[in-house]
């Protein structure tokens, strides 16, 4: 029997299990898992013979489901009738019938039904037909005592059936049996990993009588969804996150294989030798015998060491973390018992720590009041993974929170209610400045200038026992604090800041942010006001006026291009639906009379409009070169166009 000793639980659902049992001379061990367990127990099974001797293999279940594994049988059991039922599947096998009065050996022929009339009811009888010294014989079954197969396949293949059906009835558990080998009594070690419930864990955080921080407690949650008792078993708990996954190994793998089909050669007629020729052939084959050598069925493990084989075990009730690489363990010292399909809390810690009674303020959580708080550092020693805490004072439940996962002499913020006896209002103001820097390059003048943003937290503590105050204050990227106190911590979102207030008292908390704005205009938006309006407030010098003054010219140039470019457009085409007209007209006039003299006037007409249409298009180019050679100079005039103005006091340098 190989009992669990062992027990390992880990943060991302696995368990790792270690049993360890006796064994004598070459006895075989069983163990059961469920058909989900089969892949991880292959992938990671281990079994070690501590005392000398060595395993020969191992032997599992097959995946195939019990009705396929029935179909491969040539007869089943019938749920009524059994007997009648499996005999009469039988046919032409040997059997010896034994009655009363007489022992037969034959062949089952058949089974026969025959009715019987008894007073007014029928009753079926059965009787067995058997082939027995050449002659068939008919035997009731009422007068048979016992059966005897003489087959030793079917007996294998019955005994096969009964197998099947009754591991059917194990609720989808799979059998694993280990072989071992070796000499008197010796001990074997297994270890596995299988699926298992995450662990858990939660805690409570007791207050003494001034609402001071006192005492941590904290408990694991384990669930043992097994069908079998952990009795007195070593805990232990991981936390982290270590690589694990599924893969397929309980499943029959084929490899598909290419067909290769036989070469047939065409038949030929018996040849009609010569008179006098003869064929012969001979074919000589050498048959060489090699004696195979035979080959080690397993070998000796390596020896142990007394502290590999020998476990400690302390009596004492405690718990320790330890770290293991990115991983930590909670190691329960005092062994644990936990019966199958159960849950069991487990306590992992109870200590005193370091903290205060805090209130924390955070606008996104609650407008108007801050938080009731415990400012907990976690002096206890251990790791504390996260976990739902619930605090409680003086034997009363003040409210809950979440734990984060903690380090030694990690501190955090464990918000547990609202503190309504402390209201807090907020005041935002803006205020935007002159503008410091002018920037002229790529084709955009940028207008630097500072904005700042004033908050103020306006606090009102009701309370009758002073507040010591966090106040969580969301900052802008690329922002900076200005005239503001230095903030106690600072988060990925916050700025978190800390005040005093006295009983029953009112104060003011300001948070003051600077950041830079700017605005941008592209070179093709300048318009002679707003040129006025930069030139005013000196953010550009003359020199790069003028080209302003150049590049708003050429965009005029370019606009009455474009302007002028449309107009031709239009006119080319009202003339060309006009010489539609024209032509749809002249196909319906003849060459004689006052149609031929219509027909020159609309020949006429046409001749007048292409003309028009020559001279449209040459001022379409026109328009399109002028275009064309504004813009070139303005793309010049742009990509040329630098210029950098810094405010310096109430001073301009410009670089």
């Amino acid at each position: 029997m190989l009992s669990i000793r062992k027990v390992i639980l880990y943060k991302h659902g696995v368990g790792f299990f270690e049993r360890q049992g006796q064994v004598e001379g070459d006895e075989a061990l069983t163990l059961s898992f469920k058909t989900t367990e089969m892949n991880d127990v292959l992938k990671s099974l281990t079994v070690l013979d501590l005392s000398g001797g060595c395993i020969r293999n191992m032997s599992y279940e097959s995946t195939k489901p019990m009705v396929q594994q029935l179909e491969e049988i040539a007869f089943h059991i019938p749920q009524e009738r059994a007997l009648t039922g499996l005999l009469g599947q039988l046919n032409g096998a040997h059997i010896e019938v034994i009655t009363a009065s007489r022992q037969v050996s034959g062949v089952i022929a058949g089974v026969e039904r025959v009715e019987e009339r008894v007073e007014t009811l029928v009753v079926p009888q059965y009787w067995l037909t058997l082939l027995a010294d050449g002659a068939l014989q008919k035997i009731d079954f009422r007068d048979i005592q016992q059966f005897v197969l003489q087959d030793d396949s079917i007996k294998k293949d019955l005994q096969h059936l009964l197998e099947i059906m009754i591991a059917s009835k194990q609720k989808d558990n799979k059998s694993l049996t280990i072989f071992t080998q070796g000499e008197g009594k010796r001990s074997v070690l297994v270890s596995y990993v299988t699926e298992m419930p995450v662990w858990k864990t939660s805690y409570r955080i007791l207050l003494d009588d001034s609402e001071q921080p006192s005492h941590i407690q904290g408990w694991a949650l384990v669930d043992n969804t097994q069908d079998e008792d952990w009795d007195n078993v070593s805990l232990s708990l991981i936390s982290g996150l270590p690589i694990s996954f599924v893969h397929d190994l309980y499943s029959p793998r084929y490899q598909q294989r290419p067909e290769v089909k036989v070469k047939h050669e065409p038949a030929y007629a018996p040849p009609i030798l010569e008179s006098g020729s003869e064929a012969m052939l001979d074919v000589m084959m050498d048959l060489s015998e090699e004696d195979d050598e035979p080959v080690a069925a397993c070998a000796a493990p390596a020896p142990m060491s007394s502290q590999q084989a020998v476990r400690a075990r302390s009596a004492q009730v405690q718990t320790q973390t330890q770290e293991i690489g990115d991983l930590f363990a909670y190691e329960i010292r005092t062994p644990v018992t936990v019966k199958r399909n159960q849950s069991a809390l487990v306590p992992i810690v109870y200590a005193p720590f370091e903290g205060k009674r805090v209130a924390i303020y955070n606008a996104a959580v609650r407008a108007q009041n801050p938080m009731s708080a415990v400012l907990f550092k976690n002096t206890t020693g251990l790791v504390l993974e996260g976990g739902p805490v619930t605090v409680m004072a003086d034997e009363q439940y003040l409210g809950e929170a979440m734990l984060e996962t903690l380090k030694p002499e990690e501190e955090k913020l464990v918000p547990f209610s609202v503190e309504l006896g402390c209201r807090i209002r907020l005041d935002h103001h803006s205020d935007e400045q002159p503008v410091h820097l002018v920037t002229v390059a790529q084709g955009q003048v940028m207008l630097m200038h500072h904005q700042i943003k004033q908050t103020i937290y306006k606090i009102m503590n009701k309370t009758q026992r002073p507040l010591d105050l966090f106040l969580d204050h969301v900052f802008r990227a690329k922002w900076s604090l200005v005239d503001t106190p230095q903030p106690y911590e600072e988060t990925d979102t916050v700025y978190r800041f800390r005040c005093q207030l006295e009983p029953m008292s009112e104060r003011e908390f300001v948070v003051r942010e600077i950041g830079e704005q700017y605005q941008a205009y592209a070179f093709n938006h300048v318009q002679p006001d707003l040129l006025n309006t930069w030139m005013t407030h000196q953010f550009l010098n003359q020199q790069t006026r003028a080209v302003f003054e150049h590049i708003i010219q050429l965009n005029g140039q370019i606009t009455q291009a474009e302007h002028g470019i449309r107009t031709q457009n239009k006119v080319i085409d009202r003339v060309f639906k006009n010489q539609e007209r024209i032509r749809q007209n002249l196909g319906a006039l003849g060459g004689l009379g006052d149609e031929k003299g219509l027909r020159d006037r609309y020949v006429k007409a046409l001749n007048e409009e292409e003309d028009q249409l020559q001279h449209l298009r040459d001022e379409v180019e026109r328009f399109g070169v002028a275009q064309e050679k504004a813009r070139q100079t303005l793309l010049s005039l742009t990509q040329s166009l630098h210029m950098k103005a810094l405010r310096q006091g109430g001073t301009w340098v410009y670089e």
